[in-house]
């Protein structure tokens, strides 16, 4: 079941290119799916534990940083 998030982007990827512009279903789909991973990349960025100190911690935010970075170099965005 796609939650409101989905369709946001959907409507996000299509305002971007511009409907003016007739863009392609494919122009289209890119852009949907660079939404996707840029808010993946950023969910795990931002999914850090700000309350918490200890070495625990340190290393599970230190590991979200990475898979943020390691999720943007993969598809080509960082």
């Amino acid at each position: 079941m796609m939650n409101e998030r989905w369709k946001d982007l959907i409507k996000q990827a299509v305002q971007e290119i511009g409907p003016e512009d007739n863009p392609s279903k494919e122009e289209t789909l890119k852009r949907y799916a660079e939404l996707i991973v840029r808010e993946c990349a950023d969910l795990a960025k931002t999914s850090q534990y700000t309350s918490a100190s200890s070495d625990y911690y340190d290393g599970f935010n230190e590991a979200l940083v990475y898979a943020s970075i390691k999720i943007k170099q993969h598809f080509g965005d960082a």
